[in-house]
């Protein structure tokens, strides 16, 4: 058991696309003899695969992905790459999450690649059903297709692997395009949506719904409204999941995270030993402070508007909470209000926490049914050229209005709908991208003054740097355009 445990901790941390981090080429004989022999190895390799999640830009450091929009400030170090962004800096030599972003994410297909070369023997050692085997493949493919769109859509053309490298000049390769990567990501898709089990999201492992979800989102990044919409439709015909009745619930877990109706996956925490810094960052530090210009989208009767968002004194270091009580934080609000969205705001305890032991185990959310609705909804408003009055559109807004406390509608334009999307999806790492494939991003950031001045978004920012510690050890790598 002890070997076995070793060669996890190998999966897990094999495979970096650089050659200056972690081993890229495990030897063939690592676990030989001792692993992929039973079932639980098989299960093991995808606990090691789902580890990929955590600690890297594609967990809670998600929602930072807001600080380079118009929805809020950054006030903490890990937001400072981002920053580059906003103030016209951004180069292949810019660390943090700009190029954490793509070694994570190639780690995490690196490991995904392992486990689908080794699947064969294991199943064939155990005796595992076709069936059994193919819903272990589609999970991991799902996770796969996960981690190549995480890197795809903001590098563009990116190196594709399709399998484990086994030596240096199989990592050496230039970039291919991102149509062919797309490609790839929907054959992974496409096999997890016909093997994954057709019930609703639960116990933290991908389902049908899952699948589903994440298609339709690499469809809205592509513009095909066609997929989006086929997709989108068939989720919400299947029945399985609506919105929550509460927003804590779908973000807290104290509040009911569990079994909750809109999660499609998130990436799953538990204290006392998986937790992350989410609240103490957004909450304690201020690290997403919206900005005013923001808070406007929202009419004063909007529930979220009430929930989300509290409303304090420039530079203020204090406000009143739920509970009619002072609550302090750490550093101050520069914009003049607060983040509340994934701080558990209706528990006393959460104000009385100090800031140095401050972390949470709420489940980071990745896909959820609103999005889904509202990707339904974009799909008929762009096929309509900009309008639509479709039945099942309307019912899909509405529902989204209904809970936030606001007026019905009996059409919706494109203005109306990426409203809706910035007002219900804030700080969940989407508005970025949103704005990027609006192609709008230049024109709201450049009209954008935040605490550190006016901001300067370059055309070639829709796409990022390859690192140049990539390009220091991939000579076949062409740099993007821009930052040469």
């Amino acid at each position: 058991m002890k070997r076995k445990i070793i060669y996890l901790v190998c999966l897990m941390l094999a495979g970096s696309t650089s050659c200056n981090n972690l081993e890229l080429f495990p030897p063939d004989q690592l676990g030989a003899g001792t692993f992929w022999y039973s079932e639980r190895d098989i299960q093991m390799g995808i606990a090691g695969v789902y580890a990929r999640l955590y600690n890297n830009p594609i967990d809670w450091n998600r929602y930072l992905l807001d600080h380079i929009t118009h929805c809020a400030w950054g006030n903490t170090s890990v937001t400072n790459a981002l920053k580059s962004i906003q103030s016209g800096n951004l180069e292949p030599t810019t660390g943090g999450i700009i190029s954490e972003t793509y070694t994570s994410g190639y780690k995490g297909v690196a490991s995904c690649n392992i486990f689908l070369k080794n699947l064969p023997q294991a199943v064939a050692n155990a005796k595992i059903s076709e069936a059994k085997a193919n819903e272990y493949e589609a999970e991991v493919r799902f996770l796969r297709a996960l981690f190549y769109f995480e890197i795809v859509q903001r590098y563009g053309d990116i190196p594709l692997h399709k399998k484990t490298l086994n030596t240096v000049n199989e990592y050496m390769v230039k970039q291919s395009p991102a149509s062919e990567v797309y490609e790839f990501i929907h054959e992974d898709l496409d096999f997890a949506i016909r093997y994954l089990p057709d019930v609703a999201y639960s116990t933290g492992h991908a389902v049908k719904g899952s699948a589903q979800a994440l298609k339709a989102r690499v469809a809205l990044f592509q513009s095909d409204w066609n997929t989006v919409e086929t997709v989108s439709r068939e989720l919400i015909n299947s029945g399985k999941y609506s919105l929550a009745k509460t927003y804590w619930s779908i973000f807290i877990k104290r509040e009911g995270q569990k079994n909750n109706p809109e999660i499609l996956f998130s990436v799953t925490y538990a204290n006392p030993d998986i937790r992350h810094d989410a609240e103490r960052v957004l909450y304690a530090y201020q690290g997403l402070a919206p900005m005013d210009q923001f808070i406007q989208c929202y009419s004063t009767d909007d529930l979220r508007f009430k929930e989300w968002y509290v409303k304090m004194e420039m530079n203020a270091s204090s406000f009143i909470n739920c509970f009619g009580e002072v609550a302090n934080i750490t550093n101050p609000s520069l914009t003049g209000w607060s983040l509340l969205k994934h701080t558990d705001k209706y528990n006393p305890e959460t104000y009385k926490t100090s800031d140095f032991n401050f972390r949470t185990d709420n489940d980071i959310i990745v896909l959820r049914y609103a999005d889904v609705y509202l990707m339904y909804i974009e799909a008929m408003v762009e096929k309509g050229s900009g309008n639509t009055t479709d039945v099942l559109a309307l019912k899909c807004m509405n529902e989204i209005r209904q809970r936030a406390e606001i007026s019905d509608v009996s059409s919706v334009s494109r203005e109306e709908l990426r409203l809706e999307r910035q007002r219900e999806l804030a700080f969940e790492g989407l508005a970025y991208f949103d704005l990027v494939r609006w192609k709008t991003a230049k024109t709201v950031m450049n009209a954008l003054v935040t605490p550190s001045g006016q901001c300067k978004f370059e055309d070639h920012y829709y796409t990022w740097p390859f690192p140049q510690s990539e390009m220091d050890v991939n000579p076949n790598l062409d740099q993007k355009s821009g930052y040469l």
